[in-house]
């Protein structure tokens, strides 16, 4: 199983550039680069020009926010720049967010992003001279024409998913299904895969052809408690100005209704400390990596062989140090990992 952060939420590039280096060090598989207070898609260039080995990717850039067609240019950009490096995630985003922020319509979600993972597929992977058209429910192209050779002949395209039918989609076609950073072992377990490869199997695809990443929560601190009332503040915050569809609903799916319809009745009126005293105790359990070290790491060690992949958000811990000193504990996650010590 691979581990790596998910940056993106740090005050300064000069962070960013210095956390990917040190995780390059000692040994993880990968950056991803979230889209939240800074541009993915920058970020990821940024960690790309101060690396060398390491798999760079974005977890995950909004697709409603960009066209296809300079989605599929930018990933081919950023994968000659890293040497083959890349990974292209991208999602729907928060359709409060990109109604607020930008304006853009939301709907037909499983169409449009049906017809934007073809299209950014082909544009990757098109030779030169090679003419790409498409025409889709939502997105069509017509004859753009490739002027140079990818530096591969394809570049994985992980589709973030947490819905069964946006799973189902991801599977169909996407290189991997991006779950979201609130999934139990069981959800990946018996849900998340078994349904991915039947949704693969159906239009001739074969379950190598599919990766597992799954991003996490994960809070650490040598105080067990005081790592687990930082997630219980994390997980209500995704329910503040207003609750995210995208962990609303992956809460629900794992038997989590109860604690949805309170933390958004809750949160959105800014009762976050009501609302943390009735976060059932499982849900930190179940859905987040939170602890001391040591009980970080037997967590990390459940997910093996249910996630191929573990993208690490670092919970923010009271009174932590800044910048790249907030990160040790994670650094030291990825090094027990790698020492076979987890």
């Amino acid at each position: 199983m691979r581990l790596g952060p998910l940056l993106g939420f740090e005050n300064s590039f000069d962070t960013v550039v210095t956390v990917a280096k040190e995780m390059e060090a000692v040994g993880a598989a990968s950056v991803m680069l979230a889209e939240a207070g800074r541009s993915a898609i920058t970020q990821a260039a940024a960690v790309i020009a101060a690396t060398t080995e390491i798999e760079v990717g974005t977890y995950v850039v909004n697709a409603f926010a960009r066209s296809p067609w300079l989605t599929g240019l930018t990933a081919r950009d950023l994968d000659e720049m890293s040497g083959g490096r890349f990974v292209l995630g991208v999602g729907t985003g928060n359709p409060n967010f990109n109604n607020w922020y930008m304006g853009i319509d939301s709907s037909r979600p499983l169409n449009a992003m049906r017809d934007f993972v073809n299209i950014v597929r082909e544009v990757v992977a098109a030779p030169a001279g090679t003419r790409v058209t498409y025409s889709g429910q939502v997105h069509e192209m017509h004859k753009w024409r490739a002027t140079f050779p990818p530096f591969r002949s394809s570049i994985p395209v992980y589709l973030s998913a947490s819905g069964p039918n946006m799973m189902r989609l991801a599977a169909e076609v996407s290189d991997g299904i991006g779950v979201g950073i609130m999934a139990s072992v069981e959800f990946m377990r018996d849900t998340v895969r078994p349904n991915a490869i039947v949704a693969a199997e159906a239009v001739g695809r074969e379950r190598a052809d599919l990766a597992f990443p799954m991003g996490a929560l994960v809070s650490v601190n040598q105080d067990s408690e005081a790592a687990r009332d930082a997630a219980r503040a994390s997980i209500c915050g995704l329910f503040h100005p207003v609750p995210h569809p995208y962990y609303d609903s992956q809460m629900r799916q794992q038997g989590f209704a109860e604690a949805a319809d309170m933390l958004t009745e809750l949160m959105p009126q800014g009762r976050t400390a009501e609302a943390k005293g009735l976060l059932p105790e499982e849900i930190v359990d179940s859905l987040t990596i939170s602890g001391t070290p040591a009980e970080c790491s037997r967590r990390v060690a459940q997910y093996e062989g249910v996630a191929d992949q573990i993208v690490m958000m670092r919970v923010a811990q009271r009174n932590e140090p800044v910048g790249i000193a907030a990160y040790e504990p994670i650094l030291e996650l990825v090094s027990e990992a790698n020492s076979g010590r987890i």
